[in-house]
């Protein structure tokens, strides 16, 4: 089964082939106005392989993103309705963020 939600983040110890196994994630960015004055605040840097055996081996999709985002076009309540996201590589911002017009 493959996720709409999608890491590209290689440092992180949650990302495998560029999926999210944390079970949820979580992403700041409360007064954000652009995507990069957000972050995944469940970035751990590490290996996939030393997490693997601790933790859940689904894979994360949108409906398990709390987002603090407020200024973003998908932030529901603070959670995400876009049907895809993209965390984006080395830098960990949401590349799918968008501002509410």
């Amino acid at each position: 089964m493959k996720s709409n939600l999608n890491c590209i983040v290689s440092s992180c110890a949650y990302n495998h082939d560029g999926y999210c196994y944390a079970s949820h994630i979580k992403v700041n960015g409360y007064d954000a106005t652009d995507f990069k004055d957000t972050n995944c605040d469940t970035y751990i840097k590490g290996s996939f392989e030393s997490l693997s055996s601790k933790g859940d081996d689904s894979i994360t999709n949108t409906q398990n993103i709390s987002c603090s985002a407020k200024n973003c076009t998908y932030n529901f309540y603070g959670g995400c309705n876009a049907a895809h996201v993209l965390i984006a590589k080395e830098s960990g911002k949401c590349d799918t963020f968008r501002i509410k017009n």
